[in-house]
């Protein structure tokens, strides 16, 4: 009934104003969907404010800000943090935390290491604003807060090398005197092996002894980060003085040189025992401590604590390794078909030093001790040269490869300029300047 009553009012209503009335209807429909969706979207952005509170903060750069308005807070990183239990023991709100490891490139950040040092700024309310964390002594991360963004990107520190002289009169020992130098342990280190094929660093260093070099220091945006390499030292020992000349050869690799070229590694090392003395020297008519009667000594004893490491003096394969008679565990090594070594008296054997095995020059190969014929604990090592005996404190050795003939001109301009480098600042030292 009501259908057909407005069916009717329509059929009779004037077709002009009918339009217009629904021309209305449809405005004022389109006007209410429209100021709904403004509203919704209007509580949305209200919402979400009071979820994250960071959105409240005007966004600045610490470029913007005044010194006082930000602080800086320095972290030890220790064993399992991460970057997120880092930043909340400093405070810092989880809202922040999660919007910071959300950004592009925050993965630069999540692998941190123990013992390195990460660096936060923060505002008065302890928002973020810039990380700095350096990987390694070449490289860093840094993430900043611009406007509304977190930019998190690796960057490269600068890095200098400076060069270093030192020079060091022997009273006591080579260590002892060079640490009141204050030169660092490692280049000390790095001194005693360059030199180690020529000097036996146990016997050989007498008071008067010296040694000057120049060593590389490495710094890290202004600051000393470690030492580097020995550029070249001078080691007068006993008179006769030892030059080694680092350089880089075209294979990549570094050796040390003398002025002439010729490669200061040898093929054997002087001792194959640390911290020894030599209690009995290569004699053919030695009184025997235990038979008492003259026998040929055909070696060198190095007396050390039982248990005292081995050491290889050359790179060779293991031809025997088992007890033999008066010598009791005996090692010996054929290094070429012209030279051979023996180590005797061995308390016991290491893993490497199996028959047929090959071993590096320097590898521990025993442990000193005192059986078979022996009266204490020491080693007795012996030097074959075309099979036979030879005394180990004054045979030879051969060097290894000498600088290559395709390199020689290069070298020695570079070998020249480093040892006019050295002289000039010994000179400079002896007029008493403090270098």
């Amino acid at each position: 009934m009501l259908f057909k009553t407005i069916e009717s009012i329509l059929k009779n209503f004037p077709k002009k104003h009918l339009y217009i009335i629904l021309t209305g209807i449809v405005i004022v429909s389109f006007v209410s969907l429209f100021s709904n969706l403004n509203l919704v979207s209007i509580n949305y952005e209200s919402q979400k404010e009071e979820r994250i509170p960071l959105e409240k903060s005007v966004f600045l750069s610490i470029d913007e800000l005044k010194p006082e308005s930000f602080k800086t807070k320095e972290s030890l990183i220790k064993r399992n943090d991460t970057l997120v239990s880092i930043l909340k023991k400093m405070g810092v709100s989880s809202d922040n935390i999660i919007i910071l490891i959300n950004s592009k490139n925050s993965h630069l950040l999540s692998k941190i290491k123990t013992g390195e040092k990460i660096s936060v700024t923060t505002n008065e309310e302890n928002i973020v604003f810039s990380i700095d964390y350096i990987k390694d002594f070449r490289t860093g991360v840094k993430a900043e807060l611009i406007k509304d963004i977190y930019k998190i990107k690796s960057y490269e520190l600068d890095i200098e090398k400076v060069k270093v002289y030192k020079t060091v009169r022997i009273e006591e020992s080579l260590y002892s005197e060079g640490l009141k130098a204050k030169i660092p342990d490692s280049v000390l280190m790095d001194l005693v092996y360059i030199y180690g094929w020529d000097i036996d660093f146990t016997h050989d260093i007498r008071p008067g002894d010296s040694y000057s070099l120049i060593y590389e220091e490495v710094l890290v945006n202004g600051l000393k980060k470690l030492d580097g390499d020995i550029l070249i030292a001078e080691f007068i020992n006993q008179g006769k003085k030892h030059i080694a000349i680092r350089y880089e050869l075209q294979s990549g690799k570094s050796e040390y040189f003398s002025p002439d070229g010729k490669n200061v590694k040898k093929a054997f090392l002087r001792s194959p025992v640390k911290f020894s003395y030599i209690s009995d020297r290569y004699n053919l008519k030695r009184m025997h401590p235990i038979l008492h009667k003259i026998r040929a000594h055909t070696g060198v004893d190095y007396a050390a604590q039982r248990g005292s490491p081995v050491r290889a003096t050359g790179d060779g394969t293991v031809v025997f390794s088992s007890r033999k008679g008066g010598y009791g565990n005996l090692i010996e090594i054929k290094h070429s078909e012209d030279y051979s070594t023996r180590y005797a008296h061995l308390n016991k054997f290491h893993s490497r030093a199996k028959l047929n095995r090959k071993v590096k020059q320097g590898q521990i190969i025993g442990y000193v001790g005192s059986t078979g014929m022996a009266t204490g604990p020491h080693l007795h090592y012996e030097f074959h040269v075309n099979g036979k005996h030879a005394d180990p404190l004054k045979v030879k050795f051969p060097n290894a490869n000498p600088i290559d003939s395709r390199e020689r001109s290069k070298f020695l301009q570079h070998s020249e300029s480093l040892v006019s480098v050295l002289r000039n600042y010994q000179s400079l030292s002896h007029l008493g300047y403090n270098l």
